[in-house]
C-alpha cells in the first residue's frame, strides 16, 4: 500500500514516512500542499496522511482538490493545530479520519484497511 505524507514540519513527515515503511507500507514525503497535488499527479497513492497547516496551499483545499480529482482516495486528517469545526469540514470533504498530533500510528494505519473506530478522543 502507497501512502503520502503531507506535513511542513520536515521531521515528523520523515519521521513517520519511516515508521509507515518498518511496517511495510510504501510512503513517500512531501513537505507543501503544492508539492502533494504535483506528486498525486505523477504517481498513484492508495491514502494520504495530510496536515492541515501548510505553507502554501491550506490542507482543506488540498483534500477539496484531492477529492474531486480522486473521490475514492483514503485521506487521514492529522494536525497539531486543527479544530474540530475544521475536523468536521474535512469529513464532510471525504476525510476517513481526523486526528490530533500527535496520533498512534496504528489508529492511522487502520483507517487505510477500513478497519477505523473512533474513541472519544478522535473525530
Amino acid at each position: 500500500m502507497k501512502i503520502m505524507i503531507v506535513d511542513d514540519e520536515k521531521k515528523i513527515a520523515d519521521a513517520m514516512t519511516e515508521r509507515l515503511r518498518i511496517r511495510g507500507f510504501d510512503a513517500a514525503a512531501v513537505y507543501s500542499g503544492r508539492s502533494a497535488l504535483q506528486l498525486l499527479r505523477k504517481e498513484t497513492f492508495d491514502g494520504i496522511v495530510l496536515d492541515l497547516r501548510l505553507p502554501d496551499i491550506d490542507g482543506i483545499e488540498v483534500l477539496k482538490r484531492t477529492m474531486k480529482e480522486y473521490p475514492k482516495m483514503k485521506v487521514v486528517i492529522l494536525s497539531g493545530h486543527g479544530t474540530d469545526q475544521e475536523f468536521q469540514r474535512c469529513l464532510k470533504r471525504g476525510a476517513k479520519a481526523c486526528f490530533h498530533k500527535p496520533a498512534n500510528l496504528s489508529k492511522i494505519t487502520n483507517v487505510f484497511y477500513d478497519g477505523y473506530m473512533k474513541d472519544d478522543k478522535d473525530i
